[in-house]
């Protein structure tokens, strides 16, 4: 946390994440209705610059992976190469998770003077469903396509459900990251990352965003079943950070890592 590298991710995503809240915040004070104190994480995370853009804050975080410094070799030999690797990982999940919460806890505190805490929706997130092309909801460039959210998840579910999926996306993205620079470099870890956000980003205007829960709630199975497969494809990458770990040359790889 040192690193100034690492506070300007925060710092970013902090700065997306209120340009959205704003926004809501002024439309419900415009129609001068309160909002439920954890609903602008849920409508910022369907906001098309928003949601597409707070990765990228996330990826300022680990911008160094896999962190091989001048006090690797010694890491290497008193832990060992898995120890070493278990290390990175738990740092991603970590990282992922810490992100993930300061954005939906900024978002509360940010909702504290306008709003309600409690189970129901309020009439803004109501409105902003039944009336999309609102003068109001034009004016601050708004859209939340949550009906069948609404109607089947109260606001904390759907909270705990849109950190969820925020968390692992973020994860997903940081273990990627990871292992890429891990087996061929820093450069093609970045551009592997970068063709599978801005793919995601791409296939979003025409398909379901994949870190929003919004769309995906008509069952359980639907509703667990993105965190389910994202879960999968991260052990899946453990597992190959682990054989990775066994065949590169750090001593190769040494640089500038903050």
């Amino acid at each position: 946390m040192q690193s100034p590298r690492v506070w300007m991710g925060y710092l970013l995503g902090l700065t997306l994440l209120g340009l959205s809240c704003n926004d809501f915040l002024k439309y419900a004070g415009e129609i001068k209705e309160p909002v439920n104190l954890l609903e602008p994480f849920v409508v910022a995370q369907c906001q098309a610059f928003v949601g597409r853009l707070w990765p990228l804050g996330y990826l300022l975080l680990l911008a160094d992976a896999p962190f091989i410094g001048k006090g690797t070799d010694l890491l290497l030999y008193r832990s060992g190469r898995h120890a070493w690797n278990l290390g990175m990982i738990c740092y991603v999940l970590l990282q992922s998770f810490w992100y993930a919460a300061c954005l939906a806890i900024c978002s509360v505190l940010a909702s504290v003077p306008f709003g309600f805490p409690g189970k129901i929706w309020s009439g803004p997130a109501y409105l902003l469903v039944k009336f999309p092309k609102s003068a109001a909801a034009l004016k601050y460039h708004l859209f939340f396509e949550g009906g069948t959210m609404m109607s089947q998840l109260t606001v904390p579910q759907a909270f705990l459900a849109a950190f969820v999926y925020l968390f692992c996306y973020l994860a997903l993205m940081g273990m990627l990251l990871y292992v890429c620079s891990l087996m061929f470099g820093s450069f093609w870890g970045f551009l592997a990352v970068a063709v599978f956000h801005l793919g995601r980003i791409v296939l979003s205007f025409w398909f379901r965003i994949p870190w929003s829960p919004v769309h995906e709630t008509g069952s359980l199975y639907r509703l667990w079943k993105y965190p389910c497969r994202a879960g999968m494809a991260f052990i899946f990458m453990t597992f190959i950070s682990f054989l990775a770990v066994k065949k590169v040359e750090f001593s190769e790889r040494r640089g500038g890592n903050g």
